[in-house]
This record gives C-alpha cells, sequence and structure tokens, in this order.
C-alpha cells in the first residue's frame, strides 16, 4: 500500500506541476491576449485559413497584443499634397501570366487593406479595405527592418559608428566574445552573419525565439547573443530576424540612448512624420528592449514616408542625412549570393530587390506589408495586408506595383 501512496504523491506533484506551468503559459491576468498563444494564434490564422478580417483586425490593433514603447507625432508633421487627379485602382491594370487585372482586383486577390502611391512628393493613389482607415495603426512586421537599416546610415553619415566594417562589438558590448559581436556590421546589414540560426528551416528557428521573447519575456539581446557560428560572416545570405535586432544593438550602443528614442529622434522628428506609432519591445515599461527586427504599427502614409526619404536620395529639408551613395547601397545587392534568382527575390541591406530590378527594393514584412521604392520612375508604393503566403505569388505582385509606378509617372 506504501508503494501506491507513493505512486499516487508523485502523479499528484506532476499533474500540479503540469497546471501551474499551463496557468503561467496561459497568463489569464494578462490583457495581451493573441500572444497567450503565440505563435499557434497566427500560424492557426494562416495556416488554417481562418478570415483574413480577423487577422487584419489583430494587425491594426497590435498595442493591444504586446508590450510596447509609443512614438509620437513629430512636432513640425510633413504635410504630403493630395493629387488634385489621383489614379483609379478600377483603371490601372497590369498583366501576369497571361491575365489581364485591374489594381482593385489585385488588391482583392492580395488581401490587401490599404495601399498608398506617392510620387512628385504628393499622394497619387490612395484606397482602404475593410475596417482599415488612414489614421489606422497597423502592424508592419519585418518591414520594420527598414526602419532600422536607415538609422544605421544616419549613425554612419554622422560619425557615431565609423565604418560598416567594424565589428558588432566595438558598439553593442552585450555581445562581445560572441558569434554575433565578432560579425561586421556590414555583413549583419546584408544578411550575412554567418550566425546559426534559421528563419524558415532547421533550429533553432524563429518560433522557438518568440516563444522566448514573447511567452518567456526574454531579452532578444540574450537570445541572439547565444547563437553560434554556422559559416564565416559576409559569405552566404541567410534572412534571420536576429540580424536585425543586433542591428538595433549597435545604435543602442552607438548613441547611448534607448532604440525608441533614437528612432523618434532620427527618424519620426527630423523627417517630419505626422503620426503617433508603436514599437514592440518584450516587457512593458522602461526596462523594456524593443525588437529591433520587428513589431513597428504605423499609419500607411508614415511607411511611405520612409520610402519618399529615399527618393529624396537621404536628404530631407535640404540636409543630408545619410551618406553619399547610401540609397545605392541599401537598395542593390552587394555580393553575387544576394542577387534574385528565378525562385526568389534579392536582397541588399535591410531591403528586399525584385527580380529584374532596375532601381527598384521594397521592404517587406510578414503577411503583405511592402514598401516598394522605385527611383528610376520616382515613385513609392505602400502596402498594408492580411494575407497568407499561398494567397499571391510574389511576381504578381512585382506586376502590380511596376503598373502604379507606370501609372504614377505617366500622369
Amino acid at each position: 500500500m506504501k508503494w501506491i501512496r507513493r505512486l499516487l504523491g508523485v502523479v499528484v506533484s506532476i499533474v500540479t506541476l503540469v497546471a501551474c506551468f499551463a496557468i503561467w503559459v496561459a497568463e489569464p491576468w494578462s490583457d495581451q491576449r493573441p500572444m497567450r498563444t503565440w505563435p499557434e494564434t497566427l500560424s492557426t490564422q494562416i495556416l488554417g485559413g481562418e478570415d483574413r478580417a480577423s487577422l487584419a483586425t489583430t494587425f491594426r490593433n497590435w498595442d493591444k497584443d504586446v508590450p510596447f514603447d509609443r512614438l509620437a507625432a513629430a512636432p513640425r508633421p510633413h504635410a504630403f499634397e493630395r493629387a488634385l487627379q489621383p489614379l483609379d485602382v478600377q483603371s490601372i491594370r497590369y498583366e501576369f501570366q497571361g491575365a489581364n487585372r485591374s489594381i482593385s482586383e489585385y488588391l482583392t486577390r492580395a488581401k490587401a487593406q490599404g495601399i498608398l502611391a506617392l510620387h512628385g512628393g504628393q499622394v497619387v493613389l490612395e484606397d482602404y479595405r475593410g475596417e482599415t482607415t488612414s489614421e489606422s495603426r497597423y502592424h508592419l512586421w519585418s518591414a520594420s527592418k527598414s526602419f532600422t537599416g536607415t538609422i544605421i546610415g544616419m549613425a554612419l553619415h554622422e560619425g557615431v559608428i565609423h565604418s560598416l566594417d567594424d565589428p558588432v562589438e566595438k558598439y553593442a558590448k552585450q555581445f562581445e566574445g560572441t558569434a554575433y559581436g565578432e560579425a561586421s556590421i556590414r555583413h549583419v546589414m546584408m544578411m550575412s552573419s554567418g550566425v546559426d540560426f534559421f528563419h524558415f528551416k532547421g533550429f533553432p528557428e524563429r518560433n522557438w525565439m518568440y516563444f522566448r521573447i514573447f511567452r518567456l519575456h526574454q531579452n532578444l539581446d540574450d537570445f541572439a547573443g547565444e547563437l553560434g557560428r554556422r559559416v564565416p560572416d559576409g559569405t552566404d545570405f541567410n534572412y534571420l530576424a536576429t540580424d536585425t535586432h543586433v542591428l538595433s544593438g549597435v545604435l543602442r550602443g552607438a548613441y547611448g540612448l534607448r532604440f525608441v528614442d533614437i528612432v523618434q529622434d532620427r527618424l519620426w522628428d527630423r523627417l517630419g512624420i505626422g503620426g503617433d506609432a508603436t514599437w514592440s519591445q518584450n516587457v512593458p515599461g522602461s526596462s523594456g528592449v524593443a525588437f529591433g527586427h520587428c513589431c513597428l504599427a504605423a499609419r500607411l502614409i508614415d511607411f511611405a514616408h520612409l520610402g519618399e526619404f529615399y527618393l529624396q536620395n537621404g536628404i530631407w529639408n535640404g540636409h543630408q542625412l545619410v551618406p553619399d551613395g547610401w540609397v545605392e547601397l541599401a537598395g542593390s545587392p552587394n555580393a553575387d549570393f544576394q542577387e534574385p534568382t528565378p525562385d526568389s527575390s534579392g536582397y541588399a541591406m535591410q531591403f528586399w530587390v525584385p527580380r529584374g530590378y532596375d532601381g527598384e527594393f521594397y521592404g517587406a514584412g510578414a503577411f503583405g506589408q511592402y514598401l516598394w521604392i522605385d527611383m528610376k520612375r520616382k515613385v513609392v508604393v505602400a502596402q498594408l495586408a492580411a494575407q497568407a503566403p499561398q494567397d499571391l505569388d510574389e511576381r504578381e505582385r512585382d506586376a502590380a506595383f511596376r503598373a502604379i509606378a507606370s501609372a504614377a509617372q505617366s500622369r
């Protein structure tokens, strides 16, 4: 009988521990609802074919879902003029795989929530779907990387960062003696850190990372610092969330400021970005560390505003804010392994490069967030969406955006 009592005691202890762990994971006391089941919630929505409207609602209300810090509208905001005769999404047409479609049809196929185009400093196209409006702060996902990368250029111009060939650890002391610490800033910008981590497959991969930072509220610096080396930096392309987060650590160390304060001063205030925004971090309050790779939530016009800065070659209100040649450096492949292939887009420095690029590059975030910059036609196209990978071939996106750019240039 004693052994039965001991066995029951062990069973009760195990059940109690499991129950406590389940409660801790669920965090029923937390107001941050989707993150209680991260990444299962979003995975179910995408892979299970859940109504994309529900996904869009999540993205419009991201500041209710995770800890964040605030960005305030610039005290002297830049106001984009509206074209007197804007483009019509019904009249612009594009061709893809033998089909001729309107941009209105494209927006439906892309599960788009909003699209906006700039040309000549004017808004020449603007269209919203569902409950998304011009004032919605929408989660941009990895398109946030392009904002982080832009500030690296500003820091280089200011001399706060001396060279892109400096090692990460020169500025970000938390990475001293790590695989990231020895990598050059240039190679991390190129998604060529050589660190042993994977975005789409292998282990460790991003779902494990997101569990650590969203469920365990771990500082992403610590997670990145644990990663080992896979290959020498600068030898291949491997798209990683941690690469861009490490760049935000370089900026924090170089400026001696919290990341969101750097974004506020260098981008929001200096460029006159006119809307409030949020940037997610691991825990609430001033002790939180923002995710440099992800999770800026901003209005569509403020998303497009970054593209206009690039169209102006990094000059704003007569002031050069990035080094000469930065736009070409940031928007063009820097090595053969970054060039586009028949199967995929290429990469540059925190921007993607489309197949058949001709002065075009783009920021991209999961679920269809895009910032398309066409330097030749001087057009920016910004898109918000709630799409799954299976919803649209990215080559169709390229055809649609090129049609918009051509129509804008021809006005």
